[in-house]
């Protein structure tokens, strides 16, 4: 019944929830096992970090196995994996060449399997466009298990930063960044035309905004916030509704916040106090972070200190150098910010790998729109690494479990949307 009233002729989730099971029945077994064991990636996630990494790592280990099997490999001559190659190798360099090569090495070296879970999404799981269909489903249900989760706590366990189902601040990442590619198909449609597929994809989605809202998570707030506008004026959108929907939206968030003080402090003036670029004094932990980082990088700008290698070394600098950087260095498990993260623990040229498979992952989940504009998830698909890799923004570790975990799940869905790699 769901999938009925969400249904839309450019996009029929009925139809395609039946072509698709229909599709992997024909499949042989261990190809049938593997996509319903894809499909189970949005429950399993909902679990906690070591079964999802599990479930990512298994998939991109077996992925490669049936690469070395079958001898094709013509998928990694795509410019966005052969750059994350690249940076691959100049950090374990970095590793190599730093002050703690055994914990760097080893941070570095495991890095890796998060874009090959994303080929193995986009090259092997996910070429099909109906059993795509069947994992946004399958995102759709797993987003509202996590609505239905938070709001469950918010109303036993009221408090400003949300932590259930994990025991950890952290399930606004999984509001915002998991289920980032269904929330962007949500708001495209909503604005798209008048039915009722427009209005129970509209309040779906201020059911996630309002939700985001309440984990206190601001990144990951202002992460969905703009996606979905982006989203509401890149697919075929009518201005009248794009207009209704965010004056809703604005006007669900104010109510939320003024009922809710606690949050409206975090969100308002505490969220400015905070910002890094707006803000150098010495009490600012967000530009502190930015700051070691920056320095770090300064320091060692041709190889670096070591993928993750910051955390330790950024409480031996000397916090007076450089003098023309102001405020005082915040020492926390990293430098917040993939960017200058990148050019402390990898150099210059770590930094430009990295900037190069942000922007070719962005221009290949882009090229999606040329291939199947008519299909909202192919339109919107450049939306999701384009947020999730905006520069100026708090990030978490660029190498750390849960932050990439939740990231290249939404990268890896994306991409897929971008068939192309064929011709290679």
């Amino acid at each position: 019944m769901v999938l009925k009233i969400l249904s839309i002729p450019e996009l029929n989730l009925q139809e395609s929830w039946n072509a698709g099971w229909f599709k992997i029945k024909k499949l042989s077994v261990f190809e049938k096992f593997m996509t319903i064991f894809w499909f189970a990636g949005p429950f399993i996630y909902l679990i906690e970090r070591d079964p999802a990494d599990i479930w990512l790592t298994s998939i991109g280990a077996i992925f490669l196995f049936r690469c070395l099997k079958n001898k094709e490999w013509h998928w990694a001559s795509q410019i966005w994996f052969k750059s994350a190659l690249i940076l691959w190798f100049i950090g374990l360099i970095a590793a190599l060449l730093g002050p703690e090569p055994l914990f760097t090495f080893q941070q570095g070296f495991v890095w890796i399997r998060f874009p090959v879970y994303a080929a193995a999404a986009q090259v092997w799981l996910a070429k099909d466009r109906d059993i795509r269909i069947v994992m946004l489903i399958s995102i759709l249900f797993g987003m509202l298990i996590m609505c239905g989760i938070l709001i469950a706590e918010t109303i036993l366990e009221p408090k400003t930063r949300l932590t259930w189902p994990y025991n950890d601040i952290v399930p606004g990442s999984y509001i915002a960044k998991v289920s980032l590619p269904l929330f962007c198909v949500l708001i495209a449609v909503a604005v798209s035309k008048k039915s009722k597929a427009a209005l129970f994809a509209g309040l779906i989605g201020l059911l996630s905004i309002g939700v985001s809202i309440l984990t206190g998570e601001r990144t990951n707030f202002l992460i969905r916030a703009f996606g979905g506008f982006l989203a509401s004026i890149v697919w075929k959108p009518k201005f009248i509704m794009v207009a209704f929907l965010v004056l809703i939206e604005i006007s669900a968030v104010i109510i939320l916040l003024f009922n809710r003080p606690d949050l409206g402090k975090r969100y308002g003036e505490n969220f400015l106090k905070r910002i890094p670029l707006l803000n150098t004094e010495n009490k600012n932990p967000h530009w502190g972070s930015w700051r070691g980082g920056i320095q770090q990088g300064l320091l060692t700008p041709i190889i670096g200190v070591g993928p993750s290698g910051t955390r330790n070394s950024c409480k031996f600098l000397d916090t007076n150098l450089p003098h023309w950087l102001p405020g005082k260095n915040y020492c926390g498990n990293h430098p917040h910010n993939f960017y200058i993260q990148l050019f402390a623990e990898t150099g210059v040229f770590g930094l430009l790998a990295g900037c190069v498979m942000f922007a070719s992952i962005i221009f290949t989940c882009f090229k999606a729109r040329f291939q199947n504009f008519n299909c909202p998830m192919s339109a919107t698909a450049f939306i999701i690494p384009l947020a999730l890799f905006f520069p100026l923004q708090q990030f978490g570790s660029f190498y750390g479990q849960w932050g990439n975990l939740f990231i290249w799940f939404a990268i890896g869905f994306s991409i897929s949307q971008f068939q192309g790699w064929r011709k290679i």
